[in-house]
């Protein structure tokens, strides 16, 4: 409905544009985005963060998660689309516009990644939020969703370690969650990219319905403004307009000398609407000084989250990594040996109801009291795999078919 009511007041618009402004879509939403932490606040906040994380374990929101990272895709191309179109129109661009333009196929193979690192059976098993704003959501999306926002986006190795370290002080990740991280990241800074392709795509817009407006002023009166700013105020870009009607109509007011247009009726129209225009003008250059910073970052981490050490971010800060390197044993074993461990302790985990950490302390305890009478016990397939399972499951609570 609002998108025909558009098409009314603006005839000759272009389809793409119809779109963008569609008030049937809702406001914008604005970039994940807030204060930026330094080392130590990252470290109080993880801490503060693990304390208000109340998960479960249940049924994900897949019919929130999924259809969202689809929908995030089909907006980005779409707002690609149509700043494409004004660049080849010969439209001045915004710094963050260009960036989505020179730099959309490198967003395009991440939206690749994503989806081959994200398979639902692997997402079902992650602990969920059980709070708003991200009830239903794995756990692991709210971490990514602080670090993005407190970071806006620029990824740093050093950082991501005292937030998680300090996280599981007053809240444990799971082996499954940390290895989720990389991706999920990417699925956070997709999900931010989309909010800032929106937000240049359709100020963009905005102004160009402005543009068209003032092209044609004399099919409009001071009543079909009004309609036409309601319209755009559905998609919270009303003051995008108006700042450039204030433009145009001043340009025709320098330009002018005779015409058959009485613009007057249009600027004292203007004037309450918009009777601080040099604050818009100061707001409008900071929001494109942050939005073109936000989208630099963006792009840049989603190369540089791929080429991170994360072997070695999460044995230093996985709480079950640094617990089961106490052992001299499993700390000399390969890679592989060391993650068929790591696998027997999470399945143990899962089927005890017990952590993953607790199962790995009575792991230890076992070995511990064990290894100077059977040195072959000194090993964790011994405990997980071998002679001393039976031992191991009535430990946990277990039988032995489990």
């Amino acid at each position: 409905m609002a998108e025909s009511a558009l098409k009314r007041l603006l005839p000759q618009a272009p389809q793409a544009l119809l779109r963008i402004l569609d008030g049937a879509r809702g406001p914008v939403q604005q970039p994940v985005r807030s204060e930026i932490f330094g080392l130590e606040r990252f470290a109080q906040h993880g801490h503060s963060l693990g304390e208000t994380h109340r998960a479960a374990r249940g049924s994900w929101r897949a019919a929130t998660f999924f259809p969202r990272l689809r929908s995030n895709i089909h907006t980005l191309r779409e707002a690609h689309h149509y700043i494409g179109l004004q660049a080849t129109s010969g439209y001045d661009i915004s710094p963050a516009g260009e960036w989505l333009l020179d730099n959309f196929h490198l967003i395009e193979a991440q939206l690749k990644e994503i989806h081959e690192g994200l398979p639902r059976r692997y997402f079902r098993t992650l602990p969920l939020l059980q709070d708003e704003p991200l009830a239903g959501l794995p756990r692991i999306y709210g971490v990514a969703w602080a670090f993005v926002a407190h970071t806006d986006g620029a990824f740093d190795e050093e950082l991501v370690l005292r937030f998680l370290t300090a996280y599981q002080e007053t809240r444990e990740l799971n082996l499954a969650e940390m290895w989720a991280l990389p991706t999920t990241l990417r699925v956070v800074l997709i999900e931010n990219l989309r909010r800032l392709a929106e937000r240049v795509a359709t100020n963009k817009a905005a102004r160009e319905a402005a543009n068209l407006c003032c092209d044609r002023l004399d099919s409009f009166s001071v009543g079909s403004l009004d309609e036409l700013l309601a319209l755009l105020e559905q998609r919270g870009v009303g003051r995008s307009f108006l700042g450039q009607m204030a433009l145009r109509l001043h340009d025709l007011r320098r330009t002018t000398t005779t015409t058959t247009i009485d613009i007057a009726p249009f600027e004292a129209w203007l004037q309450v609407q918009l009777p601080d225009l040099a604050s818009l003008r100061a707001q409008q250059a900071a929001n494109q000084a942050a939005d073109n910073l936000s989208v630099s970052n963006a792009v840049t981490s989603l190369r540089t989250i791929g080429d991170a050490d994360w072997p070695d971010i999460v044995a230093r800060s996985s709480t079950l990594m640094r617990l089961m390197l106490t052992s001299p044993v499993f700390a000399a074993e390969h890679s592989l040996t060391r993650d068929q461990t790591l696998h027997g302790i999470e399945r143990l985990a899962r089927r005890s109801g017990h952590s993953e950490v607790s199962v790995a302390q009575t792991l230890l305890d076992l070995k511990h009291g064990a290894e100077l009478d059977n040195p072959a016990a000194g090993v964790a397939s011994h405990w997980l795999h071998g002679p001393g399972r039976p031992t191991l499951l009535r430990a946990l609570g277990l039988h032995e078919a489990a």
